[in-house]
């Protein structure tokens, strides 16, 4: 079912997209990957796994959406709500590299090397496609209440492991002090909050008060307590805004944006010295999996 939505959104997309802009992203993802010929026995998943970089991957101008986020949404109309939360969905994908924890019949155990996280993944063919300890580059996506993979791959071979995971830990390392300062500015936001919510309590208190009070003196001075407390809730309401800005910066363009556009350099980088080692069986694998 899944592969089915994946065809449907690649056949969209190239109805909609100019074959000028595919051809132009192909050279820039090439760039990154190696060129990719025909008699490559690799070509077709390489080819697949081009076609999910660039929609998924690849953010447009202003960096806010990528290809496929944006497609959706200037093409919201050509889909009922359910079709549209469907294909809105698929687009939150995962893409990693990945350790292979644990095979079964039907799923796979991996671990996310970029975050630790791990996760359960419904695979029929898992048996035929992964061993233990496996370190590939594959894309996991949220469907139907599972987690699957999009079927297309770039397995990495044992001796080139050393290499890559110190790799990974210079990106893992950016990101977890991206995330640390994000749990902070979320724990102050939270503060700011509350204090919001017990200003708008005083407010009304004295808001309640002046409408009772028969004292025009007392009535003077509870006036003044209350432009107090707005002008005070007015500099909280400030923070808060700030906050949310920073927020905002790191969830988006640091995490997710910038995090994603690192995580895609070193698994391009790796899928080119993986092409080098499918064409030159005579070079050693230490001598391409290197910086």
């Amino acid at each position: 079912m899944l592969q089915k939505i994946l065809e449907e959104l690649f056949e969209f997309a190239a109805k909609l997209i100019p074959s000028e802009k595919i051809l132009e992203a192909k050279k820039s993802y090439q760039k990154e990957t190696g060129e990719i010929y025909e008699d490559d026995k690799s070509y077709n998943s390489r080819m697949a796994l081009f076609l999910e970089w660039y929609l998924f991957d690849t953010y447009i101008e202003d960096e806010s959406k990528t290809v496929l986020e944006n497609l959706l949404d200037e093409n919201s109309e050509e889909w009922g709500n359910d079709q549209l939360k469907t294909y809105k969905s698929i687009t939150e994908s995962i893409q990693a590299l990945y350790l292979v924890k644990k095979v079964k019949d039907d799923n796979v155990k991996v671990l996310n090397l970029f975050t630790d996280e791990i996760y359960l993944v419904n695979e029929k063919d898992s048996r035929l496609i992964f061993r233990k300890n496996d370190i590939f580059q594959g894309r996991i996506i949220y469907f139907q209440q599972q987690f699957q993979f999009t079927g297309n791959f770039c397995f990495h071979p044992e001796k080139t492991h050393r290499y890559i995971k110190p790799e990974i830990k210079i990106i893992s390392k950016t990101q977890i002090k991206y995330k640390k300062d994000l749990a902070k500015l979320e724990k102050l936001l939270a503060k700011e909050n509350k204090k919001i919510t017990g200003q708008d309590t005083q407010i009304e208190k004295v808001k309640e008060k002046i409408k009772n009070s028969d004292s025009e003196s007392k009535t003077t001075k509870l006036n003044q307590s209350l432009a107090q407390l707005i002008e005070e809730k007015g500099r909280l309401l400030n923070n808060t805004e700030d906050l949310e800005k920073r927020i905002f910066v790191l969830k988006h363009d640091k995490i997710k944006v910038e995090g994603n556009k690192q995580i895609n350099k070193l698994i391009n980088k790796l899928a080119y010295m993986n092409l080098k080692w499918e064409r030159s069986r005579q070079i050693e694998i230490s001598d391409i999996y290197k910086n």
